[in-house]
This record gives structure tokens, C-alpha cells and sequence, in this order.
């Protein structure tokens, strides 16, 4: 039965149910949960942060614990999957590489593969050199003591489970494990389209080993204490011993962590009633795994309250949301509140407040060891009871927002069934009244509303006009953090680059103090193997500043996916925000490049402006190349004759000298780069060639430098095509490669009239040259 209702859970595309690897789910629950609980700490214990000392001293003495060991490669750390070995000293580079360090001319065997002993799977010289420097730029940012915020370790990419490890095992003193203690008991982890509960199991990995250090510190300053010359209080380190001794009364201690960390720390809501079923089932079996011998089985913990289907997008958040329902009429005009709905509202906080206590003792008691079943059951009936009666007159108030008549039963049953409200004012209301989660982490349904609208419609959302799902639960997750709450989530690509998802921009930015941004090609691997999906993963920090850090558009090959999430590099991408365009790039050369092009005005304020008698061709459905043409390719439906290409789209021109420029243009790195950095990479659409900023001023003295060079490489493209059946039509396949020589020297044409530098000119010509070129190009 379990594997039917798996395969059926899993099998739900229309829900946006994708597998989620450990890798992603490991990720983003560690730059999330890891930071939230060293800032939890840090507010109770001040002077273990303080800046130059206190547990950032770790990171300084010892730089290369904190960088994970296939970033120091070949530099400090002999890395394989399996194995990981100091080096005594770095592998020094051959000559010939190290010539073009401080000469781009010299830097011709750069794009070669690199040797094992030097590099990681697939890596060049040119990224092996870009990781090396990463390498030693990190590493002195830790050896001068520069890194002294937990936000630095998101942005530097550092190993922060093993610095909140060794935080806990270094601590010199109780204060500080208490801090984490307390930190490690309080901190709320939330999943609000948690599915069979991927992501929930992953801070459950990571929160494991920090509960277990910490009962392990307390172990050390009890067995100090006992060891002391010194005369105590008599109640000194009590709380300890009592932490301890509760901790001692399970046969299993990692049960005991297992049944806290599943207990008080982990929350989850999904639509789908199969996938919450499961998701507690896995967490059940992973405490059941933990029981050795028949004597230490004790009652699995009752997770219902914690893991809970309903609609994350519909219902209560708070009283405020409660105040403004009964402020509307059925008929959706204002209205003021009786002074008997006013005694309503009142007596449902109350109710809400209650139930909450009551919530909080049935959550504590299943960590105590010998609770029975009957009490348990008892319980958890009185809990069910209140909470349905009190979910049923917040549903009927939700309801006339809709529309719907709570007192005529047929329809309000109707909209109950479709809607699935979930009133997070109610279910986790100790949590909301204390301000929200901690950290909220998933990967949320990428899903048309118009694909679901005939089911269920949502009120008041300001990315209503975003049209998709995934837009909608990010506004409504960050709304359910505290104000110095986290947020993990991965997302379609469009997130950074779709006109429509500007809104949704716009609300990451007002809402969050910092964003880190990392994006993920499609080919030649994905981030969902099999699925067409490209994708951007975004961590964020609540509160107040525009503060954005981004990767590259990452494309890589599927033997790279072992070391792909430790070798993230972010960079500040400052001002080169476009309308609607957050750029995705990280290296200096790229982003000053990119910041120089965009600094020219483009002519065409709307791509409707392309307009004339002068036609080129474009390739319109992406790539590795921006395939631009000055003749129409060869296309033949075999099926219908009347049918055009549908992949080839045509511009217009106002002038032959326009045409020429733009089919240079088109075809250049600097596009492809510009178009990479700046659009989702899946389509080529007009309004992308339209924001490409290019200065008219001297356009003929340009064009009389490319034009040799567009005929050039239209002879060339001519002599490296090939007629071949496609689907359904005969078309012209067109091998790029081959003409790269002169798509460079057009760039070097491009390098003058935009200012760039020989670096700068350098990355454009090589930007994504191992994948533009293939394995042996």
C-alpha cells in the first residue's frame, strides 16, 4: 500500500511534485537553519560572537577546516569522493598555464582539460585556475579575521555545519552551550509544500549531530565541575543535569534527539493528503530504525499537529487577517464589526491562545519518557475536538470572502472540499503569535493558477499577476517568518527572469535584508535529471536592506554534481539589475563587462520599433549559440506545406547597415553572455534584442569593420550545415563551432566600441567555451 501511495504522490507532475535530491534539500536547509540558530544563540550569548574573538577566532586559525576540500584541490587538500588528504604544498602549475596569469595573450592551452591530480571531474585550466583563486581569495578573508557575521557564511560558501559543530564542542564556557541549547529547542523549521517531507528530513540531518554535540558539552562541563578544586553553588549547571537525566531515561539517546528534533522543531503542510501520510511515515520509520531490542520500544511520538495537510495558500495567518474578514460583507462591500462580533473575535484569540497551551504540553509530554497511550490518546482527542470546532467558525468567516454563505451547507461544504483552508492563526499559534518560523524550506509547486483556478482561488495576494503558484507560496512563506526569520526555496529560473515575475522581484526585495541567488542550466545536466526545468535556488534573510548576492547561470556536465553545491560562488551584483532582469554573474570581469554595455543606450525604447525592408534571421529557441543569419534557412514541413519555421523568427531592419550590425551582434559572446546573464536562457524573444544596449552614434564605422566579418561567417555557416528530417520537416542543421575564430574577432571589433579591457575581452570570448564547444572542441 505504501509504495501505491508513493508512486501515486510522486507521479503528481500537475502538482509540481518533483524528486527532490539530497544535495538541493541538504543545501538549503543548511543555509538556512544553520545561520537562524547561530543567530538565535548569538542574541542570548553576545560575547561568544563578539567581533575579532569569540567562536570567529575558529575560522581564523584554521582556515581550510571551514573551505570545503574540492575548492583547496590541488592547492591544500588532495580531494576525491572518497578520500580527502592534505597536501604539504600546492601542486605548482605548468609553465604554460602559468604564463597567461598576467598575460591573456598566453592563455591558449587554457581551455584544455586539466590533469586528475590538479582537477576536479571535467574541469579546464581556466576553471581550475578561476577555483583557485576563489580558493585563495576565501582563504585570506578567514586568515586576516575579515569574516566575523554569519551571513559571510552563505556568501563565502564556508562549511557552517562544521563551524556550529565546532562552535559547540569549543565553547569555553556554559553560556554558550546553554545559548544553543535553548537555540536547538526553540528554533521552528518549516516546509509549507512538504511532500513525502524531503526537506524536513534534511534539517533533520542537520540539526542531529547539533543537539548531540551539545548534550556532549554538557557532559564535559559536568565532568569539569566534578573534577574542580574550587567550591560550586550548590545548583550550579543544574539545568545540565536535568537536560541530561531526561535525555538518560530513553533506552537510545539518539532516539531521544531524533523524537525532540521531530517533535519541537519540524512543521509541514501539503495539499495533498497521500503526501503528508508519508511524510509522517518516514519520520516514524526513522526513529522506529533507532529501537535495537524489543525493551526499547517506546511510544512513537504523535505528529499529527506537526505535519498537516491543507492549503497553504488559503486561509488565516493571523488575528489582524481574522479583523479585516469580518470587516466584508458577503457581497465584498466594507462594513463595521458588531460589538457582539467584536466579543467573537476576542473569544476565538482566546480559544486560539487555549489550544495552544494545550498543544504545547501534548508536544512536551512525548519527550518524556513513559508517557502512556491512554493519556496520550486522551489528549490528543480533547486537542482534535477544540481545534475542529474552532477551525469551523474561522472557515465560515474565510468563506464570505468567496462569497459563500456559511448557513446554507451544500455550497459552504462545496468550497471547504475545493479550498482546504489552513489557518496558521490556529494550527501553529504559539509560533505565529510569537512572530512566525524560524526558517521556512522547500521547493514549492511550479504550476500554472490557471491550471488550478477551477479548483481553488486565492484573495489578497500582491503576486496574483505573477500567475504561478510558486510566486504565491514564496509571498506567503515569507509572511509566516519572524522578522529575523530565513527562507529556502528552489525555483523555475523565471524567478530572475520573467517580465511578469518583476512583482514577485519586488516583494523579495522590500521583504528580505539579503537574497543569494543561485541559478542552474538545463543541459547538458539538471538540477530534476529528466525534467525541463531550469532552475534558481534563493536564500533569504527577513528584514530590511537590498543587499543581493548571485551566482553565474551555472551549466555543467552530470559527473561535476558531486562538488556542484560546495562549489558555489557568489558575487554582489549591486546595480545591474534590468526592470525585470536580475543578472546572474559572479566574476569581476564579467560583471564590469556586463556594467560597461549597459551603460550604452539602446535605440529601441520597445522591440514593436523594429521595423524596415532589411531582414536577418534568428534562432529563436536558444541554445549555446544565438544562431543569426542574413538568409532565411532552408525549412520544408513534410506534413503541410503551408507550415512555416517555427524555431527561425525574422527582425526587420530600417537599414542595410542596422541588419548587418545587429546579425554581428546577435552572433557574438558578448549576446550570448549578455542574453545568459540577463534572461532565463530558454527563448530568444525580441524584447531581449531590444533591452541589448548598442550606441548608433557611430554605426558606420563599425559596420565597415563587421561587415567582411558577418560574411564571412554566413560562408562558413553555409559550408558547416547539413539537410536533415526533423520531427516532421526537412531543415538546414547548422554547426556553429567550427566558426568560432570569427565570432572572437567580432567580439574584438565589439571589445573597442564598448571599452573593454583584455581581461574583460578575454572572459567574453571564454565565457562557457568547454560547453559551447563540446568535450573536444
Amino acid at each position: 500500500m505504501l509504495g501505491y501511495i508513493f508512486e501515486k504522490y510522486v507521479n503528481q507532475k500537475q502538482m509540481g511534485a518533483y524528486y527532490t535530491k539530497e544535495d538541493i534539500t541538504g543545501y538549503i536547509a543548511r543555509n538556512t537553519v544553520i545561520p537562524r540558530l547561530l543567530e538565535m544563540a548569538q542574541a542570548e550569548c553576545l560575547t561568544a560572537f563578539a567581533p575579532e574573538g569569540g567562536v570567529w577566532r575558529l575560522l581564523q586559525d584554521d582556515p581550510d577546516n571551514y573551505i570545503y576540500p574540492s575548492v583547496g584541490h590541488g592547492v591544500a587538500w588532495d580531494y576525491s569522493p572518497d578520500s580527502v588528504i592534505r597536501l604539504e604544498q600546492p601542486l605548482e602549475l605548468p609553465g604554460n598555464i602559468a604564463a597567461g596569469l598576467d598575460d591573456t595573450a598566453k592563455r591558449g592551452e587554457w581551455n584544455r582539460p586539466a590533469p586528475e591530480d590538479y582537477a576536479l571531474p571535467t574541469e579546464t585550466w581556466r576553471e581550475l585556475i578561476a577555483r583557485r583563486h576563489r580558493y585563495e581569495g576565501v582563504r585570506g578573508k578567514l586568515a586576516a579575521g575579515e569574516v566575523q557575521s554569519v551571513n559571510d557564511l552563505i556568501t563565502l560558501n564556508l562549511d557552517s555545519e562544521r563551524f556550529a559543530r565546532d562552535v559547540i564542542v569549543n565553547s569555553e564556557g556554559p553560556e554558550l552551550v546553554r545559548a544553543v541549547w535553548n537555540a536547538l529547542t526553540r528554533i521552528s523549521v518549516l516546509d509549507p509544500a512538504c511532500g513525502s517531507g524531503a526537506f524536513l528530513f534534511a534539517a533533520l540531518n542537520i540539526l542531529e549531530p547539533l543537539y548531540s554535540a551539545t548534550l556532549q558539552a554538557m557532559r564535559g562541563f559536568l565532568a569539569d565541575l566534578e573534577t574542580s578544586q574550587r567550591q560550586q553553588p550548590p545548583k550550579a549547571l543544574r539545568d545540565f543535569r536535568e537536560i541530561l537525566d531526561a535525555a538518560g531515561q530513553h533506552r537510545s539517546e539518539r532516539y531521544y534527539i531524533l523524537k525532540s528534533i521531530i517533535v519541537n522543531n519540524l512543521y509541514g503542510v501539503d495539499i495533498m493528503e497521500e503526501a503528508v501520510e508519508i511524510c509522517r511515515l518516514r519520520l516514524f520509520l526513522k526513529l522506529a530504525a533507532q529501537l535495537e531490542t524489543y525493551d526499547q520500544i517506546e511510544p512513537l511520538p504523535d505528529i499529527d499537529f506537526n505535519i498537516q495537510a491543507g492549503n497553504s495558500l488559503v486561509g488565516f495567518t493571523s488575528a489582524a487577517a481574522v479583523r479585516r474578514a469580518m470587516e466584508v460583507d458577503l457581497k465584498g462591500q466594507s462594513r463595521m464589526i458588531a460589538p457582539e462580533e467584536e466579543d467573537a473575535l476576542r473569544s476565538m484569540e482566546n480559544k486560539a491562545a487555549s489550544i495552544a497551551r494545550q498543544y504545547h504540553y501534548f508536544q512536551q509530554v512525548q519527550t518524556e519518557y513513559g508517557m502512556g497511550y491512554a493519556e496520550l490518546a486522551d489528549s490528543k482527542r480533547n486537542l482534535q475536538s477544540r481545534l475542529n470546532e474552532l477551525r469551523g467558525e474561522l472557515d465560515a468567516l474565510l468563506a464570505r470572502e468567496y462569497g459563500v454563505d456559511a448557513s446554507k451547507s451544500a455550497p459552504f461544504r462545496k468550497w471547504q472540499a475545493s479550498h482546504q483552508p489552513f489557518h496558521w492563526f490556529v494550527e501553529f499559534y504559539a509560533i505565529m503569535h510569537n512572530g512566525g518560523f524560524d526558517a521556512v524550506i522547500g521547493n514549492p509547486p511550479y504550476v500554472e493558477y490557471s491550471k488550478v483556478k477551477d479548483d481553488y482561488t486565492i484573495k489578497g495576494y500582491e503576486t496574483e499577476s505573477c500567475g504561478n503558484l510558486y510566486a504565491f507560496l514564496t509571498e506567503s512563506s515569507i509572511s509566516l517568518l519572524n522578522q529575523t526569520g530565513r527562507i529556502g526555496f528552489i525555483t523555475p529560473i523565471s524567478l530572475t527572469a520573467a517580465q511578469r515575475m518583476a512583482v514577485l522581484q519586488d516583494h523579495l526585495f522590500k521583504n528580505n535584508a539579503t537574497l543569494w541567488l543561485s541559478n542552474f542550466a538545463l543541459r547538458p545536466a539538471a538540477l530534476f535529471p529528466g525534467v525541463m526545468q531550469r532552475n534558481t535556488i534563493y536564500i533569504a534573510q527577513r528584514g530590511e536592506g537590498e543587499t543581493a548576492y548571485t551566482t553565474d547561470y551555472i551549466t555543467w556536465y552530470s559527473e561535476e554534481r558531486p562538488v556542484l553545491f560546495n562549489g558555489l560562488n557568489f558575487l554582489e551584483f549591486q546595480d545591474l539589475r534590468q526592470n525585470y532582469s536580475l543578472p546572474k554573474v559572479n566574476v569581476l570581469e564579467g560583471q564590469s563587462a556586463l556594467s560597461k554595455a549597459l551603460s550604452k543606450k539602446s535605440p529601441w525604447a520597445s522591440h514593436r520599433q523594429f521595423k524596415g525592408n532589411h531582414s536577418i534571421y534568428y534562432h529563436n529557441a536558444g541554445g549555446y549559440w544565438v544562431k543569426t543569419f542574413t538568409f532565411k534557412p532552408f525549412y520544408r514541413s513534410i506534413t503541410d506545406a503551408n507550415k512555416a519555421h517555427t524555431t527561425i523568427s525574422e527582425l526587420r531592419m530600417p537599414t542595410a547597415e542596422l541588419a548587418t550590425l545587429y546579425c554581428a551582434l546577435l552572433n557574438s559572446n558578448l549576446f550570448y553572455f549578455f542574453w545568459k546573464s540577463l534572461t532565463d536562457a530558454r527563448h530568444l524573444y525580441p524584447s531581449d534584442i531590444a533591452m541589448f544596449p548598442v550606441n548608433l552614434v557611430d554605426v558606420s564605422r563599425l559596420v565597415k569593420k563587421l561587415s567582411p566579418l558577418v560574411d564571412n561567417l554566413m560562408t562558413e555557416l553555409r559550408r558547416n550545415s547539413e539537410r536533415i528530417v526533423y520531427g516532421k520537416a526537412e531543415v538546414d542543421q547548422y554547426y556553429v563551432s567550427p566558426c568560432k575564430p570569427i565570432i572572437d574577432t567580432i567580439d574584438r571589433v565589439l571589445a573597442e566600441h564598448y571599452g573593454f579591457t583584455e581581461e574583460e575581452l578575454d572572459f567574453i570570448i571564454n565565457y562557457d567555451v568547454k560547453y559551447r564547444m563540446g568535450r573536444e572542441g
